[in-house]
């Protein structure tokens, strides 16, 4: 056999290797049978609260006697306790359930902050580039046409940057739509200056392309494609007939008070109007939670504005019906060291946290995962991030195990493999 033929074979039979090692498990579903994707739910909106920096389990939903300087008081799930700094969220949690052994083994933010939103470790990921977020395919699977033309399907409120709002293969149409004040949640919808009417607006855009498609017969680019698009987009949108659901001053006064006047209770109040209009995937992150010291003061200064809020969430779209329809997640990176060092400061220390899932079909008034009384580490019932991601797809009407392919045909699982079972209980499986 020549060198050639032995570099031939070795290729041929290095690919099959490769290729056998590589094949993801899975349900798979090609581009034009993305629907399959999806599975019986009632839940038409995702409202996803990242409580970014690491929010300690200890101070907030699973308090220890002994490790935390706040005291407790008692939840509307019975025998269960939480701490002052959530006495009001207290009076609503019943409508909730609360994965109290969350873990993951990630401590770095960036790193935590990018599993958060795609289930996915960094590592894993390292050749997958335009990995989508899961407010992303949250956006395109479950988003619908209410109206013709383009309404935002994925919106993010607060801190922005690593993976949040990122669409990767799931294009421009899926990422999220950033509100930066809520009290003037889409300026720039009418011209600064000057009078112009629909005529001439008409006018200017058949001009602009005019020019657009003479210029792109000369030059052609995926670039040019995506700036068409997001073009016709915008003008979609300001013609849009629901652009009423960003004007918070359209709520009852006493309704705005209770969620409060600041910008969480004006983002929690946002994303029920938005949940109202049924947008697939909203947003909120509230970050400063990174306590490496004055623990006690940041967590009561954040919590004031976040624990009435909250409550008034729960409430409101308890008490409007909203809630069989919208999936609340409150979640964190990690949590933080259950004891506090002598600078009255907690750490890094993803062994352990809480996440909060109310709404859809989950059940309320559940309480799982115990992490003992040192709360270091799950001693029961403990779960990996993924499987609380598979259970927010699962609740929330998307099947964690389908598969979703990129430009290339690269097919993408939804929740990475390993500790990736939805919970049970939560799911109704």
């Amino acid at each position: 056999m020549s060198d050639k033929m032995k570099r031939s074979t070795f290729l041929k039979g290095a690919m099959a290797t490769m290729g056998a090692m590589f094949v993801p498990t899975g349900k798979f579903f090609a581009e034009d049978e993305y629907e399959n994707a999806l599975v019986p739910s009632p839940v038409k909106s995702v409202i996803f609260i990242n409580m970014a920096g690491g929010m300690s389990h200890v101070d907030t939903f699973d308090p220890k006697p002994g490790l935390t300087n706040f005291s407790l008081v008692d939840s509307s799930i019975r025998g269960v306790k939480v701490t002052e700094a959530l006495r009001n969220t207290a009076k609503e949690l019943n409508r909730a359930s609360l994965l109290r052994a969350t873990w993951c083994e990630d401590g770095d933010h960036g790193m935590a902050q990018f599993l958060l939103q795609t289930s996915y470790r960094q590592p894993q990921a390292a050749g997958f580039p335009d990995i989508p977020s899961m407010g992303a395919v949250f956006s395109h699977l479950k988003s619908k046409k209410v109206e013709a033309g383009y309404f935002p399907s994925h919106v993010t409120m607060g801190e922005r940057g690593g993976m949040t709002g990122a669409a990767g293969f799931l294009g421009a149409r899926n990422s999220g739509f950033h509100i930066s004040n809520l009290d003037n949640a889409i300026s720039y919808m009418k011209p600064a200056w000057g009078n112009f009417g629909a005529e001439r607006l008409v006018r200017r855009g058949q001009m602009l392309d005019m020019l657009n498609d003479r210029f792109r017969k000369k030059y052609s680019s995926a670039g040019l494609d995506l700036w068409q698009q997001m073009s016709e987009a915008a003008l979609e949108f300001v013609n849009s007939s629901r652009l009423s659901v960003f004007d918070l001053k359209q709520e009852r006064a006493d309704v705005r008070a209770r969620f409060g006047d600041n910008w969480f209770g004006k983002a929690c109040l946002m994303a029920k109007r938005l949940a109202s209009a049924e947008v697939p995937f909203i947003q909120i992150t509230r970050g400063g939670w990174d306590t490496h010291d004055n623990n006690r003061g940041r967590v009561t200064e954040i919590m004031k504005d976040v624990d009435p809020a909250l409550a008034a969430l729960l409430g409101e779209l308890g008490s409007s019906g909203l809630l069989k329809q919208t999936l609340v997640v409150l979640t964190s990176e990690f949590g933080r060291t259950p004891n506090v060092g002598g600078r009255d400061g907690r750490d890094h220390w993803p062994q352990a946290w809480t996440t909060l899932i109310a709404g859809g079909n989950v059940p309320g008034g559940a309480v799982i995962g115990d992490t003992g009384e040192k709360g270091e580490k799950p001693v029961k019932d403990g779960v990996h991030w993924r499987g609380a991601a598979a259970t927010i797809y699962r609740a929330g009407g998307i099947d964690p195990e389908a598969m979703l392919k990129n430009e290339m045909g690269r097919p993408l699982r939804l929740v990475a493999q390993g500790n990736n079972e939805p919970v049970r209980a939560l799911v109704g499986e």
